[in-house]
C-alpha cells in the first residue's frame, strides 16, 4: 500500500516520497523514526501527528487496555515530537499538527481521553515554542469517509445521520482534513497557534 501510495505522489508532484516504515507503538518507535526522518531528509519543516484508534472500554477495563490506548493515542507523539523539537529549534522554524479525535464522549473510551491530553499539551507547547517561530496545532475532524466509518454507517444510515446531524448533509473527505493540515502549515497561517481547528461539516453544536 505505501509503495502504491509513492508511486501515486512520485506521478502527481514529479518528487519521489522517501518512505520507511516502523511500528509506532514500539518502545523505541520514536527514536526509529526520529533517526530514520533526519537521516533521509537532513531536517523537518513539518510534524504530523495522526496516528490513532479508538478504544472503547469497561469502566473496570484492565490497566493493560488503558496503557495500550494512552501509548497509541497520545505518548507516542509526544515522544516523537520531544525527539525532533531540537532540529525545528535549531532552525527557528517549523509547524506541528496533531489529529485530534471526538471530545463529547458517549462512554469510556482511552482513546478520546488520550485526544484530550494531546490537545491540551499542544496548547502549552504552543505556549513554549511561539518565540522560536515555531506553530503547534491541532485538528478535530468529524465522520470522514473512510473504510472504518463505512462499516460503522453502512448504506443509507449514512444518509440517515448526515441529514439529521451535519449542517452540510454528508460525510466530509480525507482531502477535507488534508486541506487543514496544508493550511495550517503554510505561511498563510503563519499567525495561528495553540487552536483547535474542527472540520466536521458543522456536525458539532457547541458555541465555544
Amino acid at each position: 500500500m505505501l509503495a502504491s501510495l509513492a508511486a501515486e505522489i512520485a506521478r502527481e508532484s514529479g518528487t519521489a516520497p522517501t518512505v520507511f516504515e516502523q511500528d509506532f507503538v514500539a518502545e523505541d518507535g520514536p527514536q526509529r523514526i526520529t533517526e530514520a526522518a533526519l537521516s533521509a531528509l537532513g531536517h523537518l519543516d513539518i510534524l504530523l501527528n495522526n496516528a490513532g484508534g479508538s478504544r472503547p472500554m469497561a469502566i473496570d477495563a484492565p490497566e493493560a487496555q488503558w496503557v495500550e490506548g494512552m501509548t497509541l493515542n497520545f505518548d507516542r507523539h509526544r515522544q516523537l515530537t520531544q525527539g525532533l523539537l531540537p532540529d525545528f529549534l535549531s532552525r527557528k522554524t517549523g509547524s506541528i499538527v496533531g489529529i485530534s479525535g471526538n471530545l463529547e464522549p458517549e462512554g469510556v473510551n482511552a482513546a478520546m481521553v488520550a485526544k484530550a491530553g494531546l490537545v491540551v499539551w499542544s496548547k502549552g507547547l504552543s505556549e513554549r515554542l511561539g518565540p522560536h517561530g515555531i506553530t503547534v496545532n491541532c485538528i478535530q475532524p468529524g465522520l470522514i469517509d473512510t473504510a472504518q466509518i463505512r462499516r460503522l454507517y453502512p448504506g443509507g444510515a449514512r444518509r440517515t445521520f448526515a441529514e439529521r446531524e451535519i449542517a452540510l448533509r454528508d460525510f466530509g473527505d480525507p482531502e477535507d482534513v488534508g486541506n487543514a493540515v496544508a493550511f495550517l502549515v503554510s505561511p498563510r497561517a503563519r499567525y495561528i497557534t495553540g487552536i483547535v481547528l474542527t472540520v466536521d461539516g458543522g456536525m458539532r453544536r457547541y458555541s465555544f
